[in-house]
């Protein structure tokens, strides 16, 4: 399977439409905050994650950020994501369903997927996704990279590796296609995400997140 892999210690900051619309911001928040909300980050032992079958840990609940993630959850729910991506009349779910807090530890990794496309309880129409990726001392060889895929989930088109303060937003369409790579190192991989909506008349199709038939794990 053929890939094209964008050099990871090149700054890749600024948007894209290919191989879906998405955006790279580097060095987005003061480092100092980051890094803070890496060093109170809860490990793999706390009671409040949700555990998913693939490895993934999650939480959504507002109540139960640490300082440092919550002030940077909240900076992402402000951005200006009409500016940022082109996408009009969106808005912040301060709720965080499905966001939050997402842990990969050792040897998890999330396979070929579309996600949901509306909100289970509003009806809303999901509109776009944005990463922090929180690591200070991730290594390349280590894995854990975002990978976008082809309108067909069948071919790797681009990875964004998980570099400290990379903020990543995409557009999550019904050709939106991602992964993230298995977690091949020492520590768990950190992420910080939010999620954005609209109102839309039409049904969504996708109650929950489709993965791709027999995709790798």
């Amino acid at each position: 399977m053929s890939t094209t892999t964008a050099d990871p210690e090149v700054s890749m900051s600024g948007r894209f439409e290919f191989p879906f619309r998405h955006l790279v911001i580097d060095n987005w928040a003061e480092p100092e905050l980051v890094r803070a909300a890496e060093v109170e980050w809860p490990d793999t032992n706390w009671p409040f994650w949700h555990r998913y079958e693939c490895g993934k840990l999650a939480t959504k609940d507002p109540l139960r950020f640490p300082p440092a993630c919550a002030e940077l959850i909240r900076r992402m729910l402000c951005l200006r994501i009409g500016e940022l991506m082109g996408l009009d009349d969106t808005f912040a779910d301060w709720n965080c369903h499905g966001a939050g807090l997402h842990t990969s530890p050792p040897e998890a990794s999330l396979s070929v997927h579309l996600d949901s496309d509306h909100h289970p309880l509003t009806g809303w129409q999901r509109a776009c996704n944005a990463i922090l990726f929180v690591n200070s001392q991730w290594e390349l060889d280590w894995g854990g990279a975002f990978e976008l895929w082809s309108a067909d989930g069948r071919e790797c088109l681009k990875r964004i590796s998980p570099r400290f303060n990379r903020l990543v937003l995409f557009e999550p369409s019904d050709i939106s296609f991602h992964a993230v790579a298995r977690n091949t190192g020492r520590e768990p991989r950190k992420t910080l995400a939010t999620f954005y909506w609209k109102k839309s008349s039409q049904r969504g199709l996708r109650p929950r997140a489709d993965f791709v038939s027999g995709a790798r794990g």
